[in-house]
């Protein structure tokens, strides 16, 4: 089933827990993830447990290098980051037409940035997301991003029978 499934969101939006629910784990590449197999967790000022955000060129070339390998073999793949910018989906599209895949996009961006930052403080360390980042990443939501003709785009309460 040539399928990649990109969630779009604030950290605290629900992308996660959505893949849970759908039973989606073993098919899913999460950043969050992967920045723990490259760095552990970092304190911050505050004396409070962070995801290293240092290693994020290498979490995301080792995604793609990763996702490259499962598009060859034709796997029903999800990768679990934000993809709040344009730049951020645009990186698929090689390996998507390359090996004539579907791609569609699971979209939390209606979340509320009040109820991300809610959800986002009863995280447990190290997955809370400091305040201040989640604003910054927020303020991309306001840039007028075009999702590209070649994602579909569904709601999480959108049923995944649609799309599987």
């Amino acid at each position: 089933m040539r399928i990649l499934v990109l969630t779009r969101g604030l950290p605290g939006s629900g992308k996660s827990t959505w893949i849970n629910r759908n039973n989606l784990d073993n098919y899913t590449i999460s950043t969050d993830k992967l920045r723990l197999l490259y760095a552990s967790p970092v304190l911050d000022p505050d004396g409070q447990l962070h995801l290293s955000q240092k290693v994020n060129k290498d979490v995301f070339d080792n995604l793609f290098h990763i996702l490259d390998y499962r598009m060859k073999n034709g796997d029903f793949t999800v990768v679990d980051a934000c993809h709040l910018r344009e730049c951020d989906l645009i990186k698929y599209k090689k390996l998507v037409d390359l090996y004539r895949y579907r791609t569609i996009m699971i979209d939390f961006t209606g979340i509320s940035l009040e109820e991300c930052i809610r959800r986002n403080a009863s995280r447990n360390p190290p997955f809370v997301v400091p305040e201040y980042a989640l604003r910054r990443m927020y303020s991309f939501l306001n840039e007028k991003v075009v999702i590209p003709k070649w994602i579909k785009v569904y709601s999480p309460d959108d049923s995944i029978e649609l799309f599987c």
